[in-house]
């Protein structure tokens, strides 16, 4: 199932809400499928594009089991819907240890009987985008929170939208839209006569005793790696492995029993000279697979019409919390894949401290630790340009956004570097590598065994020092496969030496973080941004289109956060637009048009359309 919308309404709740809701039931549909919505006790229920093996019989409203990923699977087998329906229950006791057990990104509606809640849930992690709305009467969950918008007819959430034009992502639980809440790692939203109840079936607290040491801790990770992709290929030997010059993939490559090497497919992305292809060419030579590399700068061109329109549905496709602009082209060569069983690494990061170059390293978490890694780190590649936004706006952005952040950081450890841990997995990879995902596991069966929750557990456990400079993932790929450990990096680093570091690995790692630091120096003075693959061409096509036809920018003016000034300067061309502000201003387009769509489509009983649906 691509798309899911529940609606309840209390006895004494607006008649209105009881109405399937146009505008929202036109966003939560897939673009080659609508939603249909059914009449249930308490409200109303939409389902898009279903799944093989879907639980819906012939009246959903007496009961259904929905597939919202269509990968579900745990370390050693796919799970069917009939398992899944026993682990959710009648909505009182969800299995969480079963549950934990489902790789992210993993979600799933269920209805046991006529009168028990309707049950939304997703991995442990939280990855799999999901949404929830209490209104005075009226409640409502959802796979968009777009639709949630619509519905709830709140407007925007000015203060969520200040953390996307800093960051081009969104920390915590907020969004865009005022009182739409993203479910949370682990949650479980109960929806029954009006009013949703939001659970955990598992504690936030992935903590493991450390004591085992660094060798146990790798001996362990392998052995995960080994078994998750032993009976996965085994299940599914059609699985494509996404191969790149980096580490990621290449531990799920070391991880492949030598026997089912020889001809797996896999593919990879790259521009023409660069190094990624270089790299992946030469594993995938040494291990015998059968490896194709897309070449972006050889497709066919896009037109501006058609960028645009990638653009706008890769800003819905996202809810409007991460860039269109990395996400349409990949969109756009997908398109001319094969969406089957697909293997990819991301989230390694975790393992070698994705944020703890240029941190000190026995710092305390305090204010200021959290205010120079937002201003060098988190405020830099994705945010919009200031220029571009009334004054006002910029101001409290800053001043919200910092303060979110520092609000995270509270719950966190006090040592700084594994603070810094616990913001990249909850935050970075829930929220930004979650907004991105959940496309791709709804369009195809993407699984990461990376993510798998013991894995993660082992990754935080070892001490910073030891993963610092890519030093336990360099020991772990040196566990799997030495061979594959001895090629270089596209970063020109040797996984076999980062594990075992000397004076040559050192001052070889020192090169590249003081090459990287750098830049960042050069990035912050310049006010340059670090682009995704993809993203300045299809910035240009978008730009392009609203010179063509300016009318498409008015929901822009009308939103009152952008300069108009700058904005007529954009669309009669004195003067460009960087990516990352293309970015947030086609995420604040498509979220103010939703906003917009819910209070002309949802009226009262007199057809008002200047009552909300809600009321």
């Amino acid at each position: 199932m691509r798309g899911f919308l529940a609606v309840s309404v209390s006895p004494d709740g607006p008649a209105a809400a009881r109405i399937p809701h146009p505008a929202a039931l036109a966003l939560v549909a897939d673009p080659h499928a609508s939603a249909a919505p059914v009449r249930t006790r308490d409200g109303w229920l939409a389902f898009t594009a279903g799944e093989p093996g879907d639980h819906l019989g012939a009246d959903p409203a007496a009961g259904f089991t929905v597939r919202l990923t269509r990968s579900i699977r745990d370390r050693t087998a796919d799970v069917d819907t009939g398992r899944l329906a026993a682990l959710l229950g009648d909505g009182t006791a969800l299995d969480g240890t079963a549950l934990c057990g489902l790789l992210p990104p993993f979600a799933a509606a269920h209805l046991a009987r006529p009168g028990a809640p309707v049950v939304l849930t997703g991995d442990w992690l939280g990855l799999r985008q999901l949404f929830w709305w209490q209104g005075d009467g009226a409640a409502a969950v959802s796979t968009s929170a777009l639709a949630l918008g619509a519905l709830a007819g709140a407007g925007l959430h000015t203060g969520a939208l200040g953390v996307q034009s800093l960051m081009g992502w969104q920390v915590g639980l907020e969004t865009v839209f005022a009182g739409v809440t993203k479910l949370g790692p682990a949650g479980v939203a109960k929806l029954r006569d009006g009013r949703v109840t939001v659970e955990r079936y598992a504690s936030a607290d992935v903590s493991v005793d450390a004591a085992q040491g660094l060798d146990a801790a790798v001996d362990e990770m392998a052995e995960i790696l080994r078994a998750f992709h032993r009976a996965y290929l085994t299940d599914h030997p059609e699985t494509v492995l996404q191969l790149s010059g980096g580490q990621d993939s290449r531990l799920l490559l070391g991880a492949v029993p030598p026997e089912l090497r020889r001809d797996l497919a896999a593919f990879t992305l790259d521009s023409s000279g660069g190094v990624e292809s270089r790299v992946a060419s030469r594993l995938a030579a040494q291990c015998g697979l059968s490896h194709v590399v897309h070449w972006t700068d050889e497709r066919p061109a896009v037109g501006a019409a058609a960028g645009h329109r990638a653009a706008r549905a890769a800003a819905a496709a996202l809810d409007c919390m991460a860039s269109p602009m990395a996400l349409a082209p990949l969109a756009l060569i997908e398109a001319d894949l094969d969406q089957g069983h697909r293997l990819s690494g991301a989230g390694g990061e975790l393992a070698r401290g994705f944020y703890y170059p240029g941190q000190p390293r026995h710092a305390r978490t305090d204010e200021r630790m959290v205010r120079r890694l937002a201003e060098w780190r988190l405020f830099t590649n994705e945010a919009a340009e200031a220029e571009a936004l009334e004054p006002d706006f910029v101001a409290s952005a800053r001043s919200y956004a910092l303060a979110a952040v520092a609000e995270r950081f509270a719950s966190y450890d006090r040592d700084w570097l594994r603070a810094t841990d616990e913001f990249y997995l909850w935050d970075r990879m829930a929220r930004w590598a979650g907004a991105q995902g959940t496309p791709a596991a709804v369009d195809r069966f993407y699984v990461n065994p990376l993510l798998d929750r013991r894995f993660v557990q082992l990754a935080l456990a070892v001490a910073p020092d030891e993963k610092r400079d890519s030093r336990l993932t360099g020991r772990l790929m040196q566990r799997l496969d030495p061979g594959l450990a001895a090629l270089p990096l596209d970063s020109g680093l040797v996984p076999a030496r980062l594990g075992r570091p000397g004076l040559a690995t050192s001052a070889a790692v020192v090169g590249v973080t003081l090459r990287k630091s750098v830049g960042k120096v050069r990035q912050r003075l310049a006010g340059a941004r670090r682009t995704q693959l993809g993203a300045a061409d299809i910035a240009a096509r978008v730009v392009a289109h609203w010179r063509a036809a300016p009318e498409a920018t008015a929901p822009l003016r009308r939103a009152g956060l952008v300069r108009v000034a700058w904005l007529d300067e954009l669309l009669d061309g004195r003067r460009e637009a960087l990516p990352a502000t293309v970015a947030f201003l086609m995420n604040l387009l498509v979220a103010t048009e939703a906003t917009e769509l819910g209070r002309v489509s949802g009226t009262d009983a007199a057809n008002d359309p200047a009552v909300s649906h809600f009321g």
